[in-house]
């Protein structure tokens, strides 16, 4: 079967999404099964059929999100009621509306990798987790077991 002309085509627009915490890796099936929900909950689904969403890439902290043209604040608005995918607890910011994928690429900024820097996890010797260039989150296990974050400052002597 040929494809159809441009001019039969049906118009869409591409969301640039920015998943929060930066640190979830989520897969592409998973994170449309989330928003599906969100917009049927929210809309029905002849409003579902309307926004016709679908997930077109995950990349590095970032989704691209498809919809049909003029449908764009309806899916914006279901994206902020996506709490939670695959038992993680995320959040979903939309950050650029565009007519192609191309231009979303081009505002995407890259996560930094999280990398340890040592540590077993005890009080006097916490696990240190170095997020960017900023910001280092020191993890220490308490009584209960749970993670407890304190944040501080790299100082440029201690880089």
């Amino acid at each position: 079967m040929k494809p159809r002309p441009p001019t039969l085509r049906q118009d869409r627009r591409y969301l640039l999404v920015r998943i929060a915490p930066s640190l979830v890796r989520l897969e592409g099936k998973p994170l449309y099964l989330a928003i599906g929900e969100a917009v049927t909950a929210l809309f029905g689904d002849q409003g579902a059929a309307r926004i016709d969403q679908a997930v077109v890439m995950v990349i590095s902290g970032y989704a691209v999100v498809r919809c049909r043209r003029g449908e764009e604040e309806r899916l914006i608005a279901a994206l902020a009621t996506v709490t939670e995918v695959e038992g993680q607890r995320v959040a979903l910011h939309p950050r650029a509306t565009s007519g192609t994928i191309r231009s979303l690429r081009d505002r995407i900024v890259p996560v930094p990798e999280p990398v340890y820097l040592g540590g077993d996890g005890s009080e006097e010797s916490p696990r240190r987790l170095r997020i960017g260039a900023e910001r280092v989150d020191a993890i220490v296990h308490d009584y209960k077991g749970e993670n407890v974050l304190r944040f501080e400052t790299i100082h440029p002597e201690d880089r």
